[in-house]
């Protein structure tokens, strides 16, 4: 308890230190909705803008009988608007000094005698708000792709050898509908490509997450989930096959359900992968300064994976002032069959004789994730203030087993001897976390929010290894061991935010306490660290007027070690090639400033400064007395970059418009080598580039096609240098059928460029490897809506961002 009471002292502090309460005289707006034949329209949208540069102010819903009412208005001249399935009433002009009844507002009837609703095909839309980039995909070609698709196709988001990055920044977090999604990496990449982005309304980029979210990580990618506009039941079924050098296919289904107090939905995906991949190893092994021998590795991986996605959203609404809701998300993978072959040659410096050795390494992967999370939200009074409560848990196990054959050979690839063992890991992991957050309005346009926030891990951990030669130099396998890791977080956090004039602030300070402690069966050491940290943000903006619009932000984020990097086993790519887990990983703490200009909407400048202390990298080191590959997860000192980033959209034509980003930046980084402990700098100068074209075709607007670009210069990563790389791709999609068949087809990697080079070369360090994926893939997907399509009645939820489902 004392250490709540002193974050709750923290949080206090800061909010008396930071926020001066704008008081000011609120009014309260009402009026009814009809449509021009005197019916009533329930739950229409009802939206307020300003008049001073039409921007958005608030949005309300009418009741059942058609009645509406906006509270807590402050005097201002206002533009109101009524709508409802695409139909909407004439703006009308209000000014507000005192409560107001505005009267009826008329929607055509024309526009309601629909037997069906027609969903037409749009754009994807950006919008920048002060703290993050929301990228619009409802209703277009991304929409019926996969969110692995989606992703690689948002504005500022790269993929580089499956990893999410964002302008070239690593360590991106995963949410869907605000709540972290807690998997490895390799199993995100899992639940996004099985996953439809049908359901998806937009895919926010938060480059600096307020002080509500976990100071863990860095960029957010925030998944937001549409809701169901339809009463009664709905759903589709979807079929996806792609063709690479071999086929894939993902089979999905998916169910809505609304009512007046529930709203339900229920979403289902097969997938069956059979993929290649190609490496190269180049390393020259040194001795006295001079290239002793060089190994050539390449090596085919060939997996074959069955998963299984589904994930579970369920909303009740006791009253206007009482909501539960339920979610659950889970992976499940009962088989997942790896098979890399690897051709290794040894070439002798000094008499270039030859020799080297194959490997096979066949092995099976099963894993069960999953998430349960339950929310109950409670509005205190009608002035907004509320009180919100979730509580999580997360049940992550697998179990990998490897089975390695090696087969030595000399000069005339004669077999002269082998080395054979069999790898089983096993790891069991629980998460759990509780969280509440209070918000509440202080005067005419400002928000108040706190919270507390618990979470714990429980990761358990076994290997064992079976027939390894353990009197091979410089091998140091685990033949049999377990790992035991804890770790409990305390946090607490408090937010102001507010709106004056042409000004918006967004401030923040969240503190927490971490506790971590590992057992390591083969040390007699157990690791202890505890530490509390103070984590601030800022963001603030001015809009002088509508052409212009000025930004600044602050942000110290941390990067903890995961149980998977920490944990200390090794795992044999090779005979020659190790991954190795290290327990004496410490946390890393990031500072990032940005400034941004945007001119008319479309042109954006934004300069940024990054500083990482002690951040984590997967580092290859060769050992050169041992004749070893050993990536190895380890601190870097520090990461530096700063830069420019240029951002352009525009609608060039009423059939086409365009996204460009270009950014432009110095990154370094200091590490230390395992061997010699010689500190060393790496730097480069570094240019990204990406390009997103979409197209509304046909007089219908019925075909919708997406050309993408993206171009990385050459980047330092770690103790490597990557080679530049770049790709094209493009996605195609037509409704048929009234618009309840839907055809897309797609191509990636169009001139098949893509590959990643890495290089480290400093000291006895002389190594290249080359990642070759098999990325020029077709595909081509149908999807089909069924069940109520029709406007029965006129249930309609309001889009609040607070109500989350995940």
């Amino acid at each position: 308890m004392p250490l709540f009471v002193t974050m709750l002292k923290v949080s206090t502090l800061f909010f008396l230190l930071l926020c001066i309460p704008v008081m000011g005289q609120e009014y309260k707006v009402s009026g009814h909705v009809k449509q021009t034949d005197g019916a009533e329209v329930a739950f229409a949208n009802i939206l307020l803008f300003k008049v001073s540069d039409t921007s958005f102010f608030k949005g309300s819903a009418s009741d059942e009988k058609g009645f509406f009412s906006f509270k807590n208005i402050i005097r201002n001249q206002y533009l109101i608007r009524a709508s409802y399935i695409g139909s909407n009433s004439d703006y009308k002009l209000v000014e507000v000094n005192s409560d107001l009844d505005i009267g009826l507002l008329y929607i055509d009837d024309k526009g309601l005698e629909l037997n069906e609703v027609v969903v037409v095909s749009q754009k994807p839309t950006l919008e920048q708000k002060v703290d993050r980039l929301v990228f619009n995909i409802e209703n277009t070609a991304l929409s019926d792709s996969d969110l692995w698709d989606v992703l690689k196709s948002t504005p500022t988001v790269f993929v580089m050898n499956d990893e999410i990055k964002v302008k070239g920044e690593s360590g991106v977090q995963i949410m869907i509908n605000d709540k972290k999604v807690n998997l490895p990496p390799e199993d995100i990449l899992n639940l996004l490509s099985g996953t439809s982005a049908k359901g998806v309304q937009s895919i926010e980029v938060i480059t600096t997450p307020p002080a509500k979210y976990d100071a863990e990580g860095g960029t957010l990618i925030n998944i937001k989930m549409k809701k169901n506009l339809i009463a009664g039941y709905n759903g589709a079924v979807y079929n996806k096959y792609s063709q690479a050098v071999f086929p894939r296919q993902m089979f999905g289904t998916s169910h809505f359900f609304k009512s007046r107090q529930l709203e339900a939905s229920f979403n289902y995906s097969y997938s069956q992968y059979k993929i290649l991949t190609n490496f190269t190893d180049i390393t020259n092994f040194i001795e006295d300064g001079q290239i002793r021998d060089t190994w050539t590795s390449d090596l085919e991986v060939i997996y074959r994976s069955k998963k299984h996605n589904t994930s579970a959203f369920l909303d009740y609404s006791f009253d206007d002032n009482n909501t539960i809701s339920f979610s659950s998300i889970a992976t499940l993978t009962p088989s997942y069959l790896t098979r890399d072959l690897s051709d290794t040659q040894i070439l002798d410096a000094n008499d270039g004789s030859t020799s080297g050795f194959y490997t096979l390494n066949n092995g099976k992967f099963e894993s069960i994730n999953a998430a349960f999370y339950l929310d109950y939200k409670h509005n205190l009074n009608d002035q907004g203030s509320n009180l919100a409560v979730n509580v999580h848990y997360t049940h992550y196990d697998y179990d990998k087993n490897q089975e390695l054959e090696t087969d030595f050979y000399d000069g005339n690839r004669a077999i002269v001897g082998e080395n054979n063992f069999n790898t089983f890991n096993q790891q069991h992991t629980h998460l759990y976390s509780a969280q509440i957050d209070f918000i509440s309005p202080v005067g005419e346009s400002a928000n108040f929010e706190s919270g507390i926030k618990y979470a714990l891990i429980d990761s358990e951990s076994y290997i064992a290894q079976e027939g390894f030669d353990r009197d091979q130099e410089g091998i140091e396998s685990t033949e049999e061991g377990t790992f035991f890791y804890d770790e409990a977080i305390f946090a607490g956090y408090a937010s102001f935010d507010a709106k004056w004039n042409n000004w918006s602030l967004k401030s923040g300070l969240r503190a927490e306490y971490t506790d971590t402690e590992g057992d390591f069966s083969l040390s007699t050491d157990k690791i202890r660290n505890h530490y509390l940290e103070l984590f601030p943000t800022l963001f603030l903006q001015f809009n002088p007027n509508v052409k212009h619009r000025f930004g600044a932000s602050y942000k110290r984020s941390i990067i903890r070690p995961s149980y998977n990097k920490i944990n200390p086993f090794q795992v044999f790519q090779s005979n020659n090639s190790v991954v190795e887990g290290n327990v004496n990983l410490q946390p890393s703490f990031k500072n990032s400033v940005i400034l941004s200009y945007t001119y008319d909407r479309d042109y954006t400048f934004e300069l940024f400064y990054r500083y990482h202390r002690n951040i984590m990298r997967l580092l290859t080191f060769q050992d050169n007395e041992s004749n070893l590959l050993r990536f190895i997860t380890d601190n870097v000192d520090r990461e530096l970059a700063y830069g420019v980033d240029f951002i352009y959209r525009n609608e060039i034509y009423n059939f086409w418009d365009t996204y460009f980003l270009s950014s432009y930046y110095y990154g370094a980084e200091r590490f230390t080598d395992i061997l010699s402990q010689e500190s060393l700098d790496q730097g480069q100068w570094t240019l990204l580039v990406q390009l997103n074209n979409n197209f509304t075709l046909l007089e219908d607007r019925s075909l919708t096609a997406s050309l993408n670009y993206s171009y990385v210069s050459p980047i330092i990563i770690g103790n490597s240098r990557q080679e530049y790389y770049n790709e094209w791709g493009i996605s195609l999609k037509k409704n048929i059928w009234g618009k309840k068949g839907t055809i897309t087809m797609g191509l990636t990697d169009i001139l098949k460029q893509f590959k990643l080079t890495n290089t480290r070369k400093y000291g006895n360090q002389d190594n290249t490897s080359i990642y070759k994926p098999d990325g020029r893939v077709f595909s081509l997907g149908f999807r089909y809506n069924f069940g109520n399509m029709k406007i029965r009645d006129n249930y309609k939820s309001k889009d609040t961002d607070e109500r989350d489902r995940l």
